[in-house]
């Protein structure tokens, strides 16, 4: 065990002592749903007329 991790583990056992706290790491056995993965995203959502005209004008740009 290197230095930093030994200086890492010293310090989260004095704040833990400190707060009154364990604190607890999953360890795999315990299944957790990820909520993101329940939003529906739109990975190609319309643009505004700007974003249509910003777009035009770099591609534009880019040609000459």
């Amino acid at each position: 065990m290197d230095h930093e991790i030994k200086s890492t583990l010293e310090t989260i056992n004095k704040a833990e002592f400190d707060m009154g706290h364990k604190w607890v790491f999953p360890t795999g056995t315990k299944k957790y749903h990820n909520e993101a993965k329940d939003t529906m995203y739109d990975f190609a959502p319309n643009l505004d007329s700007d974003m249509i005209t910003t777009a035009k004008n770099l591609k534009d740009t880019e040609t000459k």
